[in-house]
């Protein structure tokens, strides 16, 4: 029994020596907490997804400031953004501190937002556009360059029927090459500079001895063949003026030359 009191006696100041020091490490730095965070997201996402990033609570007065593409801010260490759109792909800066602050952390997470991807339902032999109301077009010539009208990139092509034709992209790929994906439609050759949305396209057309331009919100999809830009498109609506107001629905396929 005496030895049994003896090496309790022994065991005791030892566990205590550990335990205490881990506090002390831990607990006796009153920055540790800032010092020791992480900050994690589930990058890459997809238009469409939720976007989640996060850094651990560090407890007591503190305040934690988010900032991010699109004028994004937050307080929280978890954040969320339910649609994802190519406009919020970028870094999320975080300043963490106390609120006295004597203790401060300073990282970032870089969020990429892919384009989704797809096929159109149509099938329209190479360098042809069609129309529901006006027969085809059939272009010999498509080249890809920086418009000088609009100083945007585009695909930019002329038909034997006096046909012309230009698909303009929004102004982030004028030093990129246009990646693969569904893109949406906007009605208006000049995008917002402040709208970093940037899977837009304008497409126009001149036949017929008609000016023809695209209605928003429509699907058109960008690939490649090879090295070669391929644009293409099934019934689209387009709206024409020549005194009197047309419509049309064109569907294309549009190989860069």
């Amino acid at each position: 029994m005496k030895l049994k009191t003896n090496l309790l006696f022994i065991v005791m100041p030892l566990i205590c020596l550990i335990s205490c020091n881990k506090l002390t490490m831990s607990n006796g730095d009153p920055c540790y907490n800032y010092r020791h965070i992480t900050v994690t997201s589930n990058s890459p996402v997809t238009i469409g997804q939720t976007i989640n990033f996060r850094t651990q609570e560090v407890g007591g007065n503190r305040i934690y400031n988010w900032t991010g593409p699109d004028n994004y801010s937050g307080e929280s260490p978890t954040n969320t953004i339910y649609y994802a759109e190519p406009a919020n792909e970028g870094w999320y800066y975080l300043n963490l501190s106390s609120d006295d602050g004597s203790c401060q952390k300073f990282d970032s997470v870089y969020i990429q937002v892919l384009l989704q991807q797809g096929t159109p339902s149509c099938s329209i032999a190479a360098d042809n556009m069609t129309y529901d109301n006006m027969g085809t077009d059939v272009y010999s010539s498509l080249t890809k360059e920086i418009d000088p009208t609009y100083g945007e990139k585009a695909l930019e092509g002329s038909s034997s029927s006096f046909s012309d034709l230009a698909v303009y992209f929004h102004p982030y790929w004028n030093t990129l090459e246009p990646s693969d994906g569904i893109y949406n439609t906007v009605n208006i050759p000049l995008f917002d500079q402040t709208d970093y949305n940037y899977n837009e396209v304008f497409i126009t057309t001149t036949t017929n001895s008609i000016y023809w331009s695209c209605y928003p919100n429509q699907t058109v999809y960008i690939s490649h063949i090879g090295s070669k830009l391929q644009v293409r498109f099934c019934d689209l609506t387009m709206s024409g003026y020549n005194g009197t107001s047309f419509i049309t629905h064109a569907s294309g396929n549009l190989i860069e030359q």
